[in-house]
């Protein structure tokens, strides 16, 4: 007789903390991907996560490789941070892959944000120490050969999965930006802009120019995966990726600026009430901004040109979601329905001008 999920999901517990060898589990929450709980070992508080065996709405297929590297990717991009500052990640992650049971079990790193709960100064301070281990964790040699995002195989152990040099890889990319925006304008007359364009040209230009040593940069760096030890912030559940830092500090502030209240009510983050937040959103972006480019304006004007581009691909990335015949649950789950994506491609078309309009002193 097959187990049900819940059944299956409780043995797998039942196995990860009997061979993690921890004790006193209490329930801390579930992330997309994972549930985690705060446990005990050796007089250390520490935090296991599992797997869950349902995300965004389909059951989860084991697959060894992928859980390698992400979880290959996580211990590295944690000992670059602590490497950078020292306590800004877990200075504790293990890890277990197998077929029967996966864990992974870290060094507990404080308590969630609470955004609602913040002023707009604590927010900018927050954002301030982000943007500082982003700078410093750029600076550090991570030796993982290739760029994008990270693979496993047991003969290469972790590695980018793109070939090549990142100054080639840039160009291209940036072409496929400019291509991007015109079959925009072409399907919605509504993008068509001269100062975005304008604008699109200069950051593609700026970045064209750059040449830049790939860093170890984290992807995904939103609210739920920033804790607090006392003042002192620490990064959790990371996304890394090899690419250039500049990318991923504009990522950073297009998500806190512009893409978690554009999507504040779908069932992804309806419960972050992003909405109600703005103000606190926009406080960790300045932050993070001055920390990051630490007084030095030209890092300031590739960071916002990278932001630009990213409000144009988020843009970008909600016409290709129209263009499908059917939208899969996950799609729903993080964009909403086809008519909540055609209200926000509008959205974004303003948000895009506004920014380029905004910004024009900076480029």
């Amino acid at each position: 007789m097959s187990m049900t999920i819940q059944q299956r999901t409780k043995e797998k517990r039942i196995k990860a903390l009997r061979h993690a060898g921890v004790t006193e589990p209490i329930f801390l929450g579930e992330g997309a991907w994972h549930d985690a709980w705060k446990v005990s070992k050796d007089g250390r508080e520490l935090v296991l996560r599992i797997p869950k065996e349902v995300a965004y709405g389909k059951p989860v297929t084991f697959d060894h490789d992928a859980l390698m590297a992400e979880y290959a990717a996580t211990k590295l991009y944690y000992q670059s941070v602590n490497r950078a500052v020292q306590g800004a990640a877990p200075n504790f992650f293990e890890f277990y892959v197998s077929a029967e049971f996966t864990y992974t079990l870290e060094s507990f790193g404080g308590v969630p944000l609470s955004l609602p709960a913040m002023t707009k100064e604590q927010a900018s301070q927050v954002g301030a120490q982000i943007g500082e281990i982003y700078r410093k964790t750029d600076q550090i040699r991570h030796d993982v050969e290739g760029l994008g995002y990270l693979m496993w195989t047991d003969e290469k152990r972790l590695h980018g999965s793109l070939n090549g040099d990142l100054h080639t890889f840039i160009r291209e990319e940036s072409a496929e930006h400019l291509a991007d925006y015109k079959t925009l304008c072409a399907t919605y007359p509504e993008f068509k802009d001269d100062v975005v364009e304008q604008m699109l040209d200069a950051a593609t230009e700026l970045r064209n120019d750059q040449i830049s040593v790939p860093s170890l940069v984290n992807q995904d760096a939103s609210p739920e995966n920033i804790l607090l030890n006392g003042n002192r912030v620490c990064l959790i559940d990371p996304y890394p990726i090899v690419y250039a830092p500049r990318g991923m500090a504009g990522n950073f502030m297009n998500l806190y600026e512009t893409f978690f209240v554009a999507l504040s009510h779908t069932e992804r983050y309806q419960r972050h009430r992003f909405d109600l937040c703005e103000a606190q959103l926009k406080g960790i972006a300045e932050g993070f901004l001055a920390g990051y480019s630490d007084g030095n304006q030209s890092i300031v004007r590739e960071v916002r040109g990278e932001q630009l581009l990213q409000i144009l691909e988020t843009a970008y990335l909600h016409h290709q979601l129209l263009l499908q015949e059917e939208l899969t649950r996950e799609d729903t789950i993080r964009y909403g329905s086809k008519e909540a994506i055609t209200t926000r491609l509008f959205v974004l078309c303003d948000a895009l001008k506004q920014f380029a309009t905004s910004r024009l002193t900076e480029l």
